[in-house]
């Protein structure tokens, strides 16, 4: 027992395990995040492919070369301030508590890396004046109106969303306005201005006559055919929809359609653009922990540094 406590209150096992993290961060930058095995197979050659998927370098935040050497790291640091205030009582020496207070932050720190890896949830949407989404908490947001401001140039100068938000039918903000670096807050959740840009519609009729919208990124699938609508096209006054065709994990065909083409089964009845703006919806439960690891360092900081004067507090 004795020889397990010495080994997980070694420093020299703190910094292997910093470095083994560290290390991993890097190597993880360097593969895209979070995308299907197949992207991957199809990025790299086989051997590489299979070490990145059998790594866990794809998806780092979740994958075990990350997760233990984090166990390992917070029960090292737990071992190491416990046998801190053990020794130091046993010596009846004086108290100072400051690297204590450093160590517990740096605990909390840890547990609210791995709450938010575990529990962030982050959603990507565009929105039109008038549309309305679901955020993460059971809130609803509608938009109501975009506002995208140029300087005379033409450069880019502001993109301005302004929103209704409602949670359980009663109102929450009315008429906030979202800008880039001044997002809506909801406590733990954030919605941030992420980007502006035009969106194709398409109005599809079925053949039992039922409608379905399809808007520029989606896919609609009709038989064993997905068709994909890729983006629009304006040549002069006419609007093209670029369509493609996928079966499987193989494009068999692309090509442009107007208002009245069929695609499979279903005909487009309605074909247009609209200007949208793109937001970002974040709710991230490992804030609050980590709030709270920055404030007991600080506060663990400046008391040892106090101490070290010779004051007393």
């Amino acid at each position: 027992m004795k020889a397990i406590f010495k080994f997980f209150r070694s420093v020299k096992l703190a910094i292997v395990l910093l470095l083994i993290i560290i290390v991993f961060a890097i190597l993880s930058t360097l593969v895209e995040q979070g995308k299907g095995e197949a992207f991957y197979r199809q990025a790299y050659q086989p051997t590489l492919a299979n070490l990145v998927l059998a790594s866990g370098l794809a998806n780092f935040s979740s994958s075990l070369i990350f997760k233990v050497p984090l166990i390992l790291f917070v029960i090292n640091l737990g071992t190491c301030a416990v046998d801190r205030l053990v020794s130091r009582a046993r010596r009846g020496a004086a108290r100072r508590y400051g690297p204590d207070l450093i160590h517990v932050s740096l605990l909390v720190l840890c547990i609210g890396a791995e709450v938010t890896t575990s529990m962030r949830q982050q959603q990507y949407f565009t929105m039109g004046p008038g549309d309305a989404v679901a955020l993460p908490g059971g809130y609803k947001m509608s938009l109501v109106a975009f506002d995208f401001q140029k300087y005379d140039d033409g450069r880019p100068k502001a993109w301005i969303s302004t929103v209704d938000v409602s949670l359980a039918d009663k109102s929450v903000r009315s008429g906030y306005a979202i800008e880039v670096n001044h997002p809506l807050s909801l406590g733990i959740l954030k919605v941030y201005q992420s980007s502006y840009g035009t969106e194709g519609m398409l109005h599809l009729t079925g053949p039992d006559g039922a409608g379905s919208d399809l808007s520029t990124g989606k896919s609609i699938t009709i038989g064993d055919t997905e068709f994909y609508f890729a983006e629009t096209k304006r040549i002069g006054n006419d609007i093209k929809a670029v369509i493609e065709e996928w079966k499987g994990q193989a494009m068999t065909a692309s090509h442009e359609a107007s208002n009245g083409d069929a695609l499979g089964s279903y005909r487009i009845n309605g074909l247009l653009e609209r200007q949208v703006t793109g937001l970002t919806a974040v709710r991230d439960p490992g804030f609050i922990p980590v709030l709270a690891a920055l404030i007991i360092g600080t506060f663990g900081m400046a008391l040892t540094t106090l101490q070290k004067k010779g004051k007393q507090i």
